[in-house]
């Protein structure tokens, strides 16, 4: 029965161990998500301000018509 409950003792103690693990990666995952996050929104930010420019930028090109 000793022998039993020591068993069961260090399964559990591993167990535990390994959710405290499971925890701070999920706590360096949640950064790494936020962090990701944050950035695709700055870069899609940025994307669309040179999208908008080159728009201007080729409206301002002399057209088909002002050639002739």
């Amino acid at each position: 029965m000793d022998k039993e409950l020591e068993s069961l003792e260090t399964s559990v103690s591993s167990l535990i161990g390994r959710i405290r693990e499971m925890g701070e990666q999920n706590g360096r995952l949640s950064e790494a998500l936020s962090h990701a996050l944050k950035e695709n929104a700055d870069l899609h930010f940025r994307l669309e301000e040179t999208r908008l420019r080159v728009a201007t930028l080729i409206e301002r090109l002399p057209g088909d018509e002002e050639d002739a």
